[in-house]
């Protein structure tokens, strides 16, 4: 499908522009490594599609340690770039909340479908990480452009993603035995929203290279 392989070339750009970032500019800091973050999706999302007739994958195997390897990473980069004890507290809580939720739900033996609340238990938290820098920026006005600022990017890219990938998953497994063209319609919308969210990814990292001075988190 087209608007997957462009998804897939989007990612790959972003990853190699991320090691330009980190290798040539000096700047891991300022992206919050999020090389490491790319390099997962490729090796979790992109790779087991593309290698499926070679090795044999789980896809909601793969989907489990992908939503809490997100929740690890977004939750310590949020964690490091907000300040104040209530949401830092909060951030801790619900993190290891739905990770030890996770857990517990993946242990149980030939479930053939996730459990809802572990599917949409990252895009929630995505929402409420992002919301709450949004609400940390306007109480925190400085001279600097928030376009500059990479969270400005990763917060804009994840609450679209989040709050579209609910309308997906909400009706998902009732469309796959009532209604497979809305599911293929749906489908089609989030792949193209995965391309925007990677775009915008990109563009932060751009910005982000173009800075003159280093900033510490």
């Amino acid at each position: 499908m087209i608007l997957n392989s462009i998804y897939e070339i989007v990612v790959l750009i972003s990853f190699l522009y991320s090691l330009y970032i980190l290798i040539i500019k000096k700047k891991s800091k300022q992206q919050f490594y999020f090389f490491l973050y790319l390099l997962m999706v490729i090796l979790i999302d992109i790779l087991p599609v593309n290698l499926y007739r070679m090795i044999t994958f789980n896809r909601n195997l793969l989907f489990t340690a992908y939503i809490i390897l997100s929740i690890i990473y977004f939750g310590l980069i949020y964690y490091r770039s907000i300040e104040g004890k209530i949401f830092r507290i909060l951030n801790l809580v619900f993190s290891v909340t739905l990770i030890f939720f996770i857990f517990y739900k993946s242990q149980i033996k030939n479930v053939e479908k996730l459990e809802f609340v572990s599917l949409i238990s990252l895009p929630v938290f995505f929402i409420f990480l992002s919301i709450s820098w949004y609400v940390f920026k306007l109480k925190n006005v400085n001279e600097k452009t928030i376009v500059s600022d990479f969270l400005f990017w990763i917060s804009s890219a994840i609450l679209i993603w989040s709050v579209v990938f609910i309308f997906r998953a909400i009706p998902m497994y009732f469309l796959q035995e009532n209604d497979a063209g809305l599911l293929n319609f749906l489908i089609s919308v989030f792949s193209i929203v995965n391309i925007v969210t990677y775009s915008l990814f990109l563009i932060g990292l751009i910005f982000v290279s173009n800075e003159s001075t280093s900033r510490r988190i």
